[in-house]
């Protein structure tokens, strides 16, 4: 059995652009609630594997806002030695962040591979032309498919912003992984051993077919969406703590800042799934 690892998943930031208001009518500085989650970290017991912030890192940042946001994660990860990696979601803007981050032209997609003695990473882009809903491109599936063909023995863990479906995000097709199913038979094929997300602001964890798929807490506040028409949001804090050994694999949802008192309510009037490419 090989050594437990701990990964930090820290999803949903919705930072404020430079002298924008918070996003979505929050009351409490979404930076801070980041900063409680750092806090907690160094708090923690085992120094993490690594770092995940899984996608709307800057709510629709500009190119000086990810240059920001390049610099203060650099801080973060010489002081707590641990690696920080990065997914985009629908409230990032590519072009800025390419430009802001890496000082380089966007790609049509932002997706990649890390290699571990114990453990292979991906990194997926399923953001669908800023859409609320996600969708995996076809030449991200192939290079997918490939990759974990080429290891198919070794244990694989995926992290991309949108969640795929499953009993407890029935009513929640409109908003997530519009190919969800694609991406799940890829996974089946090989030895990946869970799909983490984020998107929904709130947590949840499934088992399909062996493999653990969970959504994290938003470090910038929570949406009830108890009222399938009716979704309700508040200023809340939290992160998710993925732990590994090779045979086991589970998840500790860290409660930072309970859910406050309402700020917004979200309107839906359907729930299933959303044909992107005929709503383009």
């Amino acid at each position: 059995m090989m050594k437990r690892i701990q990964i930090v998943q820290l999803s949903d930031l919705h930072l404020a652009p430079h002298g924008e208001r918070y996003s979505f009518n929050q009351q409490l500085d979404p930076l801070k609630k980041l900063e409680s989650c750092f806090a907690d970290i160094v708090r923690l017991p085992e120094k993490p594997e690594m770092i995940v912030l899984s996608g709307d890192l800057i709510h629709e940042g500009t190119a000086k806002d990810y240059e920001w946001l390049h610099e203060y994660l650099f801080i973060k990860q010489e002081k707590l030695k641990t690696e920080i990696n990065v997914i985009l979601g629908n409230h990032d803007r590519a072009d800025a962040f390419y430009t802001g981050f890496y000082g380089s032209k966007a790609l049509e997609h932002y997706y990649y591979q890390q290699q571990t003695p114990t453990v292979d990473y991906y990194f997926l882009d399923s953001n669908y032309h800023n859409k609320e809903q996600g969708f995996l491109s076809k030449d991200q599936l192939v290079w997918l498919d490939t990759k974990l063909q080429q290891h198919k023995e070794k244990p694989a863990l995926i992290f991309l912003h949108h969640p795929v479906a499953g009993t407890t995000l029935e009513k929640m097709r409109f908003s997530i992984l519009q190919n969800d199913c694609e991406l799940l038979k890829i996974a089946q094929k090989a030895n990946v051993r869970g799909i983490f997300s984020g998107h929904i602001h709130f947590s949840t964890n499934e088992l399909l077919d062996g493999i653990l798929c969970s959504t994290a807490e938003s470090t910038a506040y929570h949406i009830d969406c108890t009222d399938l028409h009716d979704h309700v949001v508040a200023d809340a804090c939290g992160y998710n703590l993925i732990s590994f050994d090779g045979q086991s694999i589970g998840v500790e949802n860290r409660v930072l800042l309970a859910p406050q008192e309402a700020v917004m309510h979200i309107k839906v009037t359907q729930t299933d799934y959303v044909n992107l490419k005929s709503s383009d």
